[in-house]
């Protein structure tokens, strides 16, 4: 999982960093957590990563916390959402924004386990993945973590979210299988698959991943293609 934590006080920044790293090593819960000091800062890389937890301060300078939310909204309503202040008076617009909870400072341990605990009772930890063979190395690919895969003559080439690409003599078909039938995964033309949790946008007959990537769908499929995302995108809201 992937925590962003934003407050311009570096001091609740660093202790609540601290926090959910110790509750994420006692859960055995593999996750990264990144600081940001300010709305804009944080804003400005969501083109390039996903979060799935967000910590947010509402009082900061700028650009305060509701005004980020607003626009974090914009691109992802399934990234959970915690607010943190030191007072309570801005409890109708966190939940406008769906808000998962709100927490007053200084927090404690304990309330951020119990944030972190129900956050994961909603969102069971997505483990499902494929191993693929390097030579006489094999390396375990999240599923979720992997954005697009293409085709490089006898070789796929799958690209992840961490910036990384693996290269591999597979096919298509025999990727599509060793994930078995993971509904988040949509061949848009010949030898390429994507991810749809990836998407970006869908103009005319071209898809705009979160990567920057873009990809075109087959001519003859653009309809049939992009009702099975709005399909897709409608049942995982």
């Amino acid at each position: 999982m992937r925590v962003a934590v934003i407050d311009d006080e570096s001091i609740f920044r660093m202790q609540l960093k601290m926090m959910v790293e110790k509750l994420a090593a006692s859960k055995e819960i593999p996750l990264e957590v990144e600081e940001f000091a300010s709305g804009s800062d944080f804003i400005a890389v969501l083109g390039d990563r996903r979060y799935d937890i967000v910590f947010m301060d509402i009082y900061m300078p700028d650009m305060d916390g509701i005004e980020t939310a607003k626009q974090l909204r914009k691109l992802t309503e399934r990234t959970f959402l915690v607010f943190m202040t030191a007072s309570d008076g801005h409890y109708p617009d966190a939940f406008s924004l769906h808000a998962f909870d709100y927490v007053t400072k200084p927090f404690t341990l304990e309330r951020i386990d119990k944030v972190l605990t129900e956050i994961i009772e909603h969102s069971p930890m997505d483990e499902a993945f494929i191993k693929i063979n390097i030579g006489p190395v094999n390396e375990k690919i999240y599923l979720k973590g992997i954005i697009s895969v293409t085709t490089d003559g006898h070789y796929l080439e799958i690209n992840k979210d961490d910036g990384t690409t693996t290269r591999t003599r597979l096919t298509s078909g025999e990727f599509l299988e060793m994930t078995g039938g993971d509904k988040r995964f949509l061949m848009i033309n010949r030898g390429i698959i994507i991810n749809m949790d990836y998407i970006n946008q869908v103009d005319g007959g071209d898809i705009y991943m979160d990567d920057k990537t873009i990809f075109p769908i087959s001519a003859r499929k653009v309809s049939d293609i992009t009702q099975q995302i709005k399909n897709y995108q409608f049942s995982n809201r």
